[in-house]
């Protein structure tokens, strides 16, 4: 049997819409191809530029899921993992995306320099809006 991989967008899928998400584990999402992505990847191309790319971050459960992750951008001197999006139609699933992320470094057993787990920010940078975002116990348990 393979291994089941979860990543940080399936939980954004599964918390907009479950059966998109079953779609994506499943090998069947068509987004990709989609104009919107290609516009949400020029606006990550664009914003945070001085901020390294992409990060990929992986982990493995007790109970054998791999876990994975591409942050979008982070600042390893400050500690601040940045998720830009284009728009606030999918909030709640950005702010959950955002904080598997959180999740993934802190079982990675990455912490910011002072020792202290990463804080999350999410960039909307059309609307000029962003939005700090913070894992708590209460997201994990």
């Amino acid at each position: 049997m393979d291994t089941i991989r979860i990543g940080g967008m399936l939980v954004g899928y599964y918390i907009r819409c479950p059966r998109q998400a079953w779609l994506s584990l499943n090998g069947l999402g068509m987004e990709q191809e989609s104009e919107d992505v290609a516009l949400g990847r020029l606006i990550d191309k664009a914003a945070h530029a001085r901020l390294p790319d992409s990060i990929d971050l992986e982990a493995q459960t007790e109970d054998g899921i791999h876990l994975v992750g591409r942050i979008d951008r982070a600042d390893l001197r400050d500690g601040v993992l940045y998720e830009i999006k284009k728009s606030l139609s999918a909030k709640e699933a950005h702010l959950w995306q955002t904080r598997f992320y959180l999740w993934l470094l802190r079982l990675s057993g990455i912490t910011r320099p002072n020792g202290t787990p990463y804080l999350g920010l999410i960039s909307y940078p059309v609307l000029r809006r962003t939005v700090d975002v913070t894992l708590e116990d209460a997201h994990v348990a």
